[in-house]
């Protein structure tokens, strides 16, 4: 049948995406490591494994269920083309049918007639259906059982790090890179590149073996080499080490570019972003702006904190700031220095935004911890805080924090919490946990060797120190 609403889709975006979900997860042209898709490919919803009906959104990065959720992510995305999983087969869910297009049937052709092939398509036969649905250590796992999840060792004083690395193993886009066996090493020995280390990390953490416990001395060392500053047996920041160990991804996977500002690697694909910095003059009204790169958000803890919780802050965050008489500004249309106000917004969003509380801060000369209670969301919606979104007259003017509903570019601005880490006790005898988002709803409470479910309420009355979410609707790129 013809149908115009792939004829729309394809005058608008072409087959690009049809072609990038074919040679990915219908017919690969190098296989993945077999635990790779039993991890990634199920409903995003249920997180069910059904291998005959899965159908994949061709407008984002969307895996559904055909029984149920496919056509409740079609009817609120408004996405109408999906490509059912393995079949290839192309559907409209306005249509409610299976369409042929020659355009499809040539990209088909293409990767069926491809004679350097290193694998065979990915769909598993009965016999390795009947052993999935069996073996209960499989990476797809059920909701309610804690496989899959592994403690670290404290090596002593380390548990800044562990909680770091549980929340590295469950960003999804690493953790699909990692499987992806994408990472090309060119060190010398494999002890001294990051990925490696973390490579071999993500196996054993993702092995059969339930009961194996990991330990990361030697990414330890490799970080002590590298950051003096976590050099020694010293409870350190877990920030400071998020930082560390980012910086140094970033190096090994673009080790020619990484002085010279955003690159096409893993890291800068998924961490990076871009803030910026609006100056106004008061008399004039002149705009100097500045657009600054964006790994992380640090944000203020106003006092006394209000009920916005971690709204509020990125709100004071992105508010216009008054420079006062002693940071006048030379402006350049007044040509003499002028009053002015500052305002920060968020020019470009990276896929994973790392959020951390300012909890420790210098007063009298001494660094003091601020053991307030933040209330944090679940789902976040960040289009109050773009740029062109926030208003430099004040609060009054911005979006109704509260009522995320009358935001535009929901679909695009929406992140969904996966990791909290905590820094519970004093600055002299602190200790790290992490909180971390196994399935979608369901938490684990990860203290070093300790891993054990933990209800959404625990998690939300913590005090959370660093908070990583991540874009709830991917692109395809």
């Amino acid at each position: 049948m013809i149908c115009p609403h792939l004829i729309m889709f394809k005058t608008e975006y072409g087959l690009e995406n049809y072609d990038t979900i074919y040679c990915s997860f219908i017919l690969p042209l190098v296989l993945p490591d077999p635990t790779y898709y039993q991890a990634c490919i199920c409903c995003f919803d249920c997180e069910t494994y059904n291998n005959d009906k899965l159908m994949a959104c061709m407008h984002c990065i969307y895996f559904g269920c055909f029984e149920q959720h496919y056509l409740l992510h079609a009817s609120s995305k408004i996405h109408n083309i999906f490509v059912e999983i393995p079949s290839g087969n192309i559907f409209c869910s306005v249509c409610k049918d299976f369409i042929y297009d020659t355009e499809v049937d040539d990209i088909v052709k293409k990767y069926s007639n491809f004679t350097g092939r290193q694998c065979v398509s990915w769909k598993p036969t009965t016999d390795e259906c009947k052993l999935l649905r069996e073996h209960s250590k499989r990476v797809k796992v059920d909701p309610s059982t804690s496989i899959g999840m592994k403690g670290i060792i404290n090596l002593g004083n380390t548990c800044f790090m562990n909680c770091i690395v549980q929340a590295f193993l469950h960003t999804p886009m690493l953790r699909d890179y990692f499987f992806s066996d994408k990472h090309k090493c060119v060190a010398k020995k494999s002890t001294e590149c990051l990925f490696c280390l973390l490579s071999r990390i993500y196996q054993r953490y993702y092995a059969d073996d339930d009961s194996t416990t990991l330990s990361l001395h030697e990414i330890l060392c490799l970080v002590w080499k590298h950051d003096l500053n976590l050099y020694g047996n010293n409870q350190k920041d877990a920030h400071e080490f998020f930082i560390s160990a980012r910086n140094l991804l970033h190096q090994v996977s673009s080790p020619h570019n990484h002085s010279q500002g955003p690159c096409n690697c893993i890291i800068d694909s998924i961490f990076h972003g871009n803030l910026q910095s609006d100056v106004v003059c008061q008399k004039c009204l002149n705009v100097s702006t500045k657009i600054d790169p964006l790994w992380e958000i640090s944000l203020d803890i106003p006092e006394p904190p209000s009920e916005g919780g971690l709204l509020e802050c990125l709100y004071h965050f992105t508010r216009p700031e008054p420079l006062g008489s002693n940071g006048k500004i030379n402006c350049s249309t007044c040509k003499s220095y002028q009053e002015g106000t500052k305002q920060l917004t968020f020019k470009l969003l990276p896929l994973i935004i790392v959020i951390q509380l300012k909890r420790f801060e210098h007063v009298k000369s001494k660094y003091q911890k601020k053991c307030l209670y933040v209330p944090f969301p679940i789902d976040l919606d960040m289009s109050p805080f773009l740029t062109g979104r926030r208003n430099m007259q004040g609060k009054e003017n911005q979006c109704n924090l509260s009522n995320p509903e009358q935001s535009n570019d929901l679909s695009d601005n929406r992140y969904s919490l996966y990791a909290v880490i905590v820094h519970k006790g004093t600055l002299s005898g602190g200790h790290y946990i992490a909180y971390i988002r196994r399935t979608k709803n369901k938490w684990f409470y990860c203290n070093d060797l300790v891993v054990v479910p933990v209800e959404i309420e625990d998690v939300l009355a913590s005090e959370g120190y660093l908070f990583f979410y991540h874009k709830t609707v991917l692109p395809y790129e």
